[in-house]
């Protein structure tokens, strides 16, 4: 049985953690102490005062018996201060309101730098050698954001009221996990009927936090008909048509509407506007630093909504204390240039994508003609040889990304050099030829090719309009294509379009960012590489099959819940079925294994001979612009990282120096 033990106590030793923040160290901190009232703990000088006029308990009742002490406090900080960051639209995913911020900050278990697995709001926690079962012990004294404790109730509610409740609409449940039961008030086993060594992996990364794992019992009851038989009355009350959707309201968080909701992040919604949302601390936060002071040091986070052009103005004049969530590499120059009027710094985080615009082509086309062409994998070589990388590189990201394929990060321990450089050649005359090959010999006119159908064939690149990736990089691509006689359309849709359009089979190209591709991520969401890609839709028809095949052997449907009596979509070919088994088959292995590398490699070598995803320019660094007085500013992400939000994660240790 694997055991975990708790965190280490105050004044332990602490990991070091320098190469992922800027401006790390101790010598100067030592002489930084915080406003400390009397007791074991410290707490900010806002908090003491609340304290002293009898509004709030002493910070040592408001902590755990057993504080989590953060694995990654590379400089003690000084309380107070607000830190002001801006948003394109209300969801979650902008510069710190991660409603507040990124999950990484409070989840039941963490990462090490080094790539451990330790407790975090969790005290301690026993995966059984048969991985089919996991018991996890909490912190007594933990307490959400309105004083009340939280205990295993808060675990157990959300799978059986939340995930699995028919009527209930939540996201990202984790599937693998079929009983949670209440030991105790501080004790709760989760229970699977199949291996599920993922589960110790996903309770460290997002899953573990509370928009998966935990919610507010307490707070939600009043609304959940199965703790209050007059929900459906309170839910008129408030306006709403019945308990389902009053509960789904209060709940929800993107965007948040009920900024009462208790929460366990470091800041607490307190206020927001059409315009501007508030964020304040949250004064029984569970994590304390090294020297005692309870965490996190700034007092306020104040978002506004701006367009995405304001952002950038926002940016570069030093109205933002830091920015990462919308910056762009092709605006690298811009922001190295106001530097010094804005009084930010910029700094280059690693890039986790492996392709800023990857490009899958629709194996399931309408069109039976060409379907077959696009199942016909010398033209995907055509069209990937095609791409001249290096000049797209130097054109759109300023040298500073990597030509590669579409595929793992090279940082992975099972990573092949050979899939990043698989047909990433450029080479015109290798394309010519490969569409020669397929029956493309024939141009018209305009020197374009002559398709199936007898007209110049066209190829359409749909992507979303929030897409972040400069359009100039498509019309680069265009150019290329129809350099070796492929006719290119290009048309940006509204996001809700084009994720309808995902479903259907009337597409050619779809474009996104080739985004969870780091080893734990991957780990979590191996579906990025599965048949159709999740976003990619690159087979529709056949992941519509496959899922419904599956929901047959689970039990969940029988053939006869089908029109018909037939499945829907169309059967794939037996490469596809493997690969979808192969992809299923990673959550039963523990991660790290060799059978977890055994089963990733046969994956990418698959992708890496078929581009089903075709690859342009990855790794990418994100710019991060930070005010030079603000402290503990990562610069590097951290394990499990899947989008630049992920550079949030720890915002609890950010401080203003003066």
């Amino acid at each position: 049985m694997t055991v975990r033990k708790p965190l280490l106590t105050v004044g332990a030793l602490i990991l070091a953690a320098g190469i992922l923040f800027a401006g790390a160290g101790t010598e100067e901190a030592s002489s930084q102490p915080a406003a400390t009232p009397a007791g074991k703990y410290q707490e900010a000088p806002m908090l003491a005062a609340l304290v002293a006029a009898g509004e709030l308990p002493p910070v040592d009742q408001r902590l755990p018996e057993v504080p989590s002490v953060a694995d990654l406090v590379p400089e003690i900080g000084r309380y107070g201060g607000t830190l002001n960051v801006f948003s394109v639209n209300e969801r979650p995913w902008n510069d710190l309101t991660a409603e507040s911020v990124d999950n990484g900050s409070s989840n039941l278990l963490q990462f090490t730098p080094e790539g451990g697995i330790i407790p975090d709001l969790a005290l301690s926690y026993e995966l059984a050698d048969d991985a089919k079962s996991m018991t996890l012990a909490l912190r007594k004294g933990t307490k959400w954001s309105d004083g009340e404790p939280f205990t295993a109730d808060d675990i157990v509610f959300v799978f059986e009221d939340m995930h699995w409740h028919p009527e209930v609409e939540t996201w990202a449940i984790l599937s693998g996990v079929t009983g949670v039961t209440k030991i105790d008030d501080y004790h709760v086993r989760y229970e699977m009927d199949d291996p599920y060594p993922v589960l110790e992996v996903q309770l460290g990364a997002w899953p573990g936090s509370q928009w998966v794992s935990f919610h507010p019992k307490h707070y939600l009851k009043k609304w959940h008909i199965n703790h209050n038989p007059d929900a459906n009355a309170v839910a008129k009350e408030e306006g709403f048509e019945d308990w389902t959707r009053a509960f789904h309201y209060h709940f929800w968080w993107s965007p948040k509407k009920d900024i009462e909701q208790p929460t366990m992040m470091p800041w607490r919604f307190t206020d927001f506007t059409t315009t501007v949302r508030t964020y304040e601390r949250n004064p029984y936060y569970f994590q304390v630093d090294a020297e005692g002071n309870q965490l996190p040091y700034i007092d306020t986070i104040v978002s506004t909504l701006v367009d995405r052009e304001t952002y950038q103005l926002k940016a570069i004049s030093g109205e933002a204390d830091i920015a990462f969530m919308r910056t762009s590499v092709d605006n690298w120059s811009l922001y190295k240039q106001n530097e010094s009027s804005g009084g930010y710094t910029v700094s280059g985080a690693p890039g986790i994508l492996s392709a800023d615009l990857g490009l899958a082509l629709n194996q399931n086309h309408d069109d039976a003609e060409l379907r077959a062409l696009f199942q016909d994998v010398r033209f995907r070589r055509a069209l990937s040889v095609a791409i001249d990388r290096d000049d797209l590189n130097k054109a759109i990201y300023l040298g500073l990304g990597t030509p590669l394929q579409a595929t793992m990060l090279p940082s992975t321990t099972f990573y092949k050099e050979a899939w990043g450089q698989a047909y990433t050649e450029y080479d015109p005359d290798k394309a010519n030829g490969l569409l020669d090959e397929v029956g493309l010999s024939e141009r018209d006119r305009d020197g374009f090719r002559i398709g199936p159908g007898g007209d110049a064939l066209l190829v359409t690149i749909e992507w979303s309009n929030t897409l972040s990736t400069p359009p100039a990089a498509f019309e680069l691509i265009k150019e290329y294509w129809e350099e070796v006689g492929i006719k290119v359309g290009l048309r940006p849709v509204e996001n809700s379009l084009f994720s309808e359009r995902g479903d259907s089979t009337d597409h050619a190209f779809r474009a996104r960012k080739m985004e969870t591709v780091e080893e734990v991520a991957f780990y979590l969401e191996p579906n990025r590489a599965d048949v159709g890609g999740l976003g990619f839709a690159w087979a529709p028809a056949w992941e519509q099959w496959l899922q419904a095949n599956d929901d047959i052997d689970s039990g969940k449907n029988t053939l006869a819940d089908f029109a018909d009596g037939k499945l829907p979509g169309e059967e794939p070919p037996q490469e596809m079925k493997d690969l979808h088994r192969w992809v299923g088959e990673l959550s039963t292995t523990r991660f790290g294994s060799s059978e977890f590398r055994a089963l990733a490699q046969q994956i990418w070598d698959l992708h890496a001979e078929n581009l089903y995803i075709i690859g342009t320019v990855g790794l990418q660094p994100v710019p991060v612009l930070a005010k030079e007085n603000l402290g503990n500013v990562r610069t590097s992400f951290p394990m499990a990282a899947d989008y630049a939000g992920n550079l949030g994660i720890d915002a609890q240790h950010l401080f203003w120096r003066q």
